[in-house]
């Protein structure tokens, strides 16, 4: 899947880097040469398609700019195009309607289609815009299949966190992915068997949907699982925190006579000295659970991005640590 993914910068809009795919060349060069018979306005249709899937990954770049999400990069490949973002989603909300967007602008594009053909039915360019209608309809609507990580699958998986959380949504979302993916490469083979190329390219989409949407859903499984033990930990500490403030205020007014280290008695230095060192202990604790949230947000970062199976043996023992920590936390 990298050697489908393997592409080159070809120019930046709106911050966001362009990249295309070196597969989506071939396949372009490939239906150009099957299309020559079919005339200039077949060829056009094709090198528009890009164009298509470019502004349906723009919609939804555009609107996570918008929430404060960064877009590295759109690369448009072979059986499609993807976005990739350099920070989390702020919620479920803001990631329907992010999710929502690209098929919208599909949308539109098919309606200003539709538009130009009811101008001139009559005209020889008219089945270039039925066509163009018909494609960014499909490229709409496939996207709204409920299937992880494509649109509808994300509106499906923020839709369940919002009513059931976010560990039970992944659960849910999973299963109903596969099922769908294995009814995609199931039409694909029977397609192929029929003698319809297109099979071929349903199978590739429901491989590629498969590998990316299983990677980012375990990502998503692992930070939600370290979210809320981290969560039930730092609620444990904060308690803790405040029953040792408390404390601390019912001796404060009994001390506040020795408070100076030169008049304060043998008995005051002792307290102080260990409220002190307790105090050291505390921000040493604090500093290494702060480094160790960060390499786990790293770590989780890369399982996201390149798949469990590409982390060191150093980066799945951070993991480990963090699970083990955050669990004994947790008892606390």
């Amino acid at each position: 899947m990298n050697l489908l993914l393997a592409s080159h910068r070809i120019g930046r809009l709106f911050g966001i880097d362009i990249h295309i795919a070196y597969s989506l060349y071939i396949i372009i060069a490939l239906y150009t040469l099957q299309s020559l018979h079919a005339g200039f306005y077949a060829i056009i249709l094709m090198l528009l398609l890009p164009v298509c899937i470019l502004a349906h990954e723009l919609g939804h770049s555009l609107v996570s700019q918008r929430y404060g999400v960064k877009v590295n990069r759109i690369v448009l490949h072979m059986l499609g195009g993807a976005a990739e973002i350099g920070g989390l989603i702020p919620g479920p909300r803001a990631e329907i309607i992010i999710a929502l967007m690209g098929p919208i602008v599909s949308l539109c594009i098919a309606g200003l289609a539709y538009y130009l053909l009811r101008i001139n039915p009559q005209h020889e360019s008219s089945l270039l815009f039925y066509n163009l209608m018909y494609m960014n309809m499909f490229l709409a609507l496939f996207n709204l299949l409920p299937v992880f990580p494509m649109d509808g699958g994300r509106v499906a998986l923020a839709t369940a966190t919002l009513l059931a959380g976010p560990e039970k949504a992944l659960k849910l979302v999973k299963p109903l992915s596969i099922a769908g993916i294995v009814i995609l490469c199931g039409y694909g083979i029977y397609l192929t068997i029929m003698g319809n190329q297109s099979g071929m390219m349903l199978i590739l989409i429901g491989l590629l949907v498969y590998f990316q949407g299983n990677q980012e859903l375990q990502a998503r499984m692992y930070a939600a699982r370290y979210s809320s033990m981290q969560n039930t930990a730092n609620t444990n500490y904060s308690h803790q925190s405040k029953r040792d403030a408390s404390f601390k205020d019912i001796f404060s007014s009994k001390s506040k006579h020795t408070s100076d280290p030169e008049n304060e008695s043998i008995i005051a230095s002792w307290k102080r000295k260990r409220r002190e060192a307790k105090e050291s202990r505390e921000a040493k604790k604090k500093a290494e659970r702060s480094e160790l949230d960060r390499r786990v947000d790293e770590v989780l970062k890369k399982v996201k991005q390149e798949g469990i199976a590409n982390l060191s043996p150093g980066e799945k023992a951070i993991l480990q640590s963090a699970s083990k920590k955050y669990k004994s936390d947790t008892k606390k």
